[in-house]
């Protein structure tokens, strides 16, 4: 080969390198790219041109013919490996073999986003150069593929703020990053944490059609819905409402005792002043047309409504449930809040909660289970450990009796007496603390209230998914099992490739 082609083939490498960190460096095609381009090609038919005599030789070489031969049987290879890729990338199948199926999205994932209808966009805003973000998208990429497993709809974008000035602000995105937006048919949802139970959450909030509307009785010195600093006002459970698409109003029976037609849920919080006979037969009649209600009564402060919640087969006990904790000193009482640690696992608002998880309330009161009501079903939701104790006053003195206490219960059915009734369902807690702000957010009290208010408004798809925690094995060996797995593994196997080892050596020395 001369001296010209070699020059020449070496100014094409060049060309393509620069062509290639240009590219990098710019993350766009820009001009230059095709200049260098053009030159590497130029000077490629410069090198064959000169020695076109060396190359014909060089091609009808057998051995030139044989290696040919094998980089085509290679390319051909590559070619079926790409197609198979290919393939597998567009039509995946994948197993979980974890005992606790962390990696395989929820029956109610699955079923939501199977029916969607329309093409669901998930934005994923970032900025480079953020700590973390790489981990961010990866770990946000994996998530969604498991969506995009059961509907080719969901379609995920990453946009860099910076790129794509217009669209962030579309979306409010002003500073920070990995924030995700979900926007279907014009409904968008924001969430930042990236796990299925929030995202299935935003899924269910935008595929929504209609908002419905929780009615929060006043007038009789209800928590307020207004208050929003720390403490027992209702402000924090409006605005977590109303961020889950809920239409929050107040409701005075007092001036209209008629129930508002759009009415999905009706929320008693805290009375400290009785109901008025009208009112409660407003409620009763709004129970027997298949409405739905969240009671959230204290101790000792019961406002008229305890004839209501008998006729639903439950009865006030008007006591205050405490702890019992085991001290250095023996037994002691916990006057702090009162744990709820037993869940009913069958029923939908608390079957997702885990065993090892509690909810809390302030000094509640226990609910007991009356006559059974025909036609209705009671279950307690949430009760306490056995160990609890109920008293009859907070002048706590010596020890009451230990039990486990019904704190929440729900109820639904047919309202007995009345051929023409609905179904009703109704959730009747011992305390109205754990809606407050003080509490709401803290341990499971968040979910707890969440499951509640979408079963009665007959929307089990917003009810909230734990988020699935791998199951620890453990491999308990006793003296025994630990000599035999010593002596038939341990010792022998060094001993077995040792002697395997020595043995090849000596072969080959003699060989």
């Amino acid at each position: 080969m001369s001296k010209l082609s070699k020059i020449s083939f070496l100014f094409a490498g060049f060309s393509l390198v620069a062509m290639s960190i240009t590219r990098y460096l710019l993350g766009d095609w820009v001009p230059f790219c095709w200049l260098a381009l053009g030159l590497a090609v130029v000077f490629v038919l410069v090198g064959l041109i000169k020695d076109r005599a060396f190359f014909k030789e060089f091609f009808t070489m057998k051995t030139t013919k044989e290696g040919m031969s094998m980089g085509m049987l290679i390319l051909l290879l590559l070619a079926v490996l790409g197609a198979v890729n290919y393939i597998g990338a567009r039509h995946t199948k994948t197993w979980d073999f974890s005992s606790a199926r962390v990696n395989t999205l929820s029956e109610q994932s699955i079923q939501l986003v199977k029916n969607l209808d329309s093409d669901l966009k998930v934005y994923f805003f970032y900025k480079k150069g953020v700590e973390g973000n790489e981990e961010n998208r990866r770990l946000f990429r994996e998530l969604i593929k498991k969506y995009q497993d059961h509907s080719s709809k969901v379609q995920l974008d990453f946009v860099e703020v910076n790129e794509r000035p217009d669209l962030a602000q579309e979306y409010g995105i002003d500073k920070g990053s990995g924030v995700v937006f979900l926007d279907y048919k014009g409904r968008r949802n924001r969430i930042e944490k990236i796990d299925e139970q929030d995202f299935t959450s935003a899924l269910v909030k935008v595929t929504r059609e209609k908002n419905k509307t929780v009615y929060f009785t006043v007038g009789h010195g209800e928590k307020a819905l207004s208050e929003n600093k720390e403490g027992l006002g209702l402000g924090s459970l409006k605005s977590l409402l109303e961020n889950n698409r809920y239409t929050v109003k107040e409701l005075s029976l007092i001036q209209n005792a008629k129930i508002p037609d759009d009415a999905d849920v009706i929320v008693v919080a805290g009375p400290v002043q009785g109901f008025q006979a009208f009112e409660i037969e407003a409620l009763e009649g709004y129970l027997k047309n298949g409405g739905s209600l969240f009671l959230a009564i204290e101790s000792q402060n019961t406002a008229g409504l305890e004839k209501l919640v008998a006729k639903m087969g439950v009865q006030f006990e008007n006591n205050y449930i405490l702890n019992q904790v085991e001290t250095v000193m023996g037994k002691g009482i916990n006057q702090g809040p009162t744990m709820g640690v037993i869940f009913s696992m069958n029923n939908k608002i608390t079957k997702p909660f885990g065993r090892s998880e509690v909810t809390l309330f302030r000094y509640p009161q226990s609910l007991k289970k009356v006559d059974i009501v025909k036609g209705v079903v009671v279950d307690e939701l949430v009760s306490t450990a056995p160990n609890a104790m109920a008293f009859p006053s907070m002048q706590i003195r010596g020890e009451g009796p230990e039990n486990t206490y019904a704190l929440v219960d729900e109820v639904s059915g047919k309202w007995a007496g009345d051929e023409n009734a609905k179904d009703f369902a109704a959730i009747i807690a011992g305390d109205v603390d754990f809606l407050t702000n003080q509490m709401l957010y803290q341990n499971l009290n968040r979910d707890l209230v969440l499951n509640s208010i979408a079963a009665l408004a007959k929307e089990e798809n917003l009810i909230s998914i734990t988020p699935k925690e791998p199951l620890a094995t453990q491999m308990i060996m006793t003296e025994t099992k630990f000599g035999l797995f010593l002596f038939a593994f341990i010792i022998p196997l060094p001993i077995l490739l040792l002697g395997t080892s020595i043995g090849l050596w000596l072969r080959r020395r003699n060989a």
